[in-house]
């Protein structure tokens, strides 16, 4: 059964468009935020991010999703246009943005061969964006988004209910874990780049 969870977060933060392009390109402290993530590393080997996340099913039994991402960074003007997101088609930059800087991890488009140790251990697929605009008096706006992707075997007593109604509750259950670990994201940018409480915006989205 495939399930996907979607989320997207905005927030201005008051530092410099270069600082927070630094904060945001150390793709491992970013992850490491995550309450859900039990680790990340680096395959140079392979050329990709390994990430790893640990949930609970219904009846409490632990999930682990396994993920190979890139990363990639592409400058943005006023001139050109913001690529395409998972949640949003390409747009011009926002009102105000003088330039800006787009970060996204891509999921790898072959998963390399590494050990899966236990039997209830995914792999998914994950798509991110985060958009960091230049704006006046020091500030970054920044926009992220992402969508994540599991296709999983249902165990007894679960493949007993029907799978319309067992998406359905499982997207909703994931797209809540998302939107947890996104506002626990925020917090520690708010910790580290001093962002500003009042200007922040998180959504949970079930697709």
């Amino acid at each position: 059964m495939e399930v996907i969870g979607r989320s997207r977060a905005k927030a201005v933060i008051e530092s410099h468009l270069n600082e927070s392009v630094i904060y945001f390109s150390d793709h491992v402290r970013i992850l490491k935020c995550n309450p859900y993530c039990t680790g990340v590393s680096y395959l140079k080997e392979h050329g990709v991010y390994q990430w790893i996340f640990q949930v609970n099913d219904p009846r409490d039994n632990p999930i682990t999703a396994v993920f190979f991402v890139m990363q990639d960074e592409e400058h943005l003007d006023s001139s050109g246009m913001v690529p395409a997101g998972p949640t949003a088609p390409v747009e011009p930059l926002p009102e105000g943005a003088l330039s800006g800087r787009c970060i996204r991890w891509v999921n790898a488009p072959v998963a390399p061969d590494v050990p899966l140790n236990d039997k209830n251990t995914f792999v998914g697929r994950a798509n991110t964006r985060i958009c960091l605009y230049h704006l006046d008096n020091q500030r970054t706006e920044v926009h992220f988004e992402t969508d994540i992707t599991l296709d999983f075997e249902l165990s007894f007593p679960l493949n007993l209910m029907p799978e319309s109604i067992l998406k359905f509750m499982t997207e909703a259950i994931m797209s809540k874990i998302m939107q947890q670990a996104t506002e626990s994201m925020l917090c520690q940018v708010q910790s580290d780049l001093c962002c500003s409480g009042a200007e922040l915006s998180v959504t949970g989205e079930k697709h």
